[in-house]
């Protein structure tokens, strides 16, 4: 286990990229089977960062990321105003589409809408629903070790590619016919 973990220490970025993405890809074979719902496991960077900071780090490099996960960075007001713009666009845009001519909704579109609020909440309050654990290993873990050694804008634009490239199964021709959210 020595000889890993040195491994490891050594090559930390690239660790985690190959664990994130082996460990998403791993449900590409029972999705073409048609048994998994989706081509990808949306977890894998952040179980990536995980493995990778528990043998780099350990425990206070784990806690260091949970509690970056959860501290609030901006007033309150911020998280309502992006919570609730896109709702107040969308009525918006759906007003001035009705006022540019188009066939105002039904009441039985309406009567959708408070559903959406729920399934809203759900994803929000259950982040793997919707795909949101691969977000504390990308941008928790892999960015802030990328911009240690480049600026910003290259840090980023490096681990755009790499999650475009991650993302790929989910857009593959064939038994993917429709993408899905990852």
């Amino acid at each position: 286990m020595s000889q890993i973990s040195a491994l490891v220490k050594r090559h930390r970025l690239t660790t985690f990229f190959i664990l994130a993405y082996a460990v998403s890809w791993w449900a590409w074979i029972p999705y073409a089977a048609g048994a998994f719902p989706n081509p990808i496991a949306s977890f894998g960077p952040f179980l990536a960062a995980i493995v990778v900071l528990a043998l780099t780090e350990g425990k206070v490099g784990l806690l260091g990321l949970f509690r970056r996960m959860v501290r609030w960075r901006v007033a309150p007001g911020w998280y309502a105003v992006a919570l609730l713009l896109p709702a107040v666009l969308a009525a918006a845009a759906t007003m001035l589409n009705v006022l540019l001519g188009a066939e105002p909704p039904t009441a039985t579109e309406l009567s959708k809408w408070p559903g959406l609020f729920s399934t809203f909440a759900i994803v929000l309050l259950i982040p793997g629903v919707g795909g949101a654990w691969e977000e504390p290993g990308w941008r928790g873990y892999a960015l802030p070790r990328l911009q240690s050694r480049r600026s910003a804008l290259i840090a980023s634009l490096i681990l755009a590619a790499l999650i475009a490239g991650w993302h790929l199964p989910s857009r593959w021709p064939g038994r993917f016919t429709t993408p899905t959210s990852c």
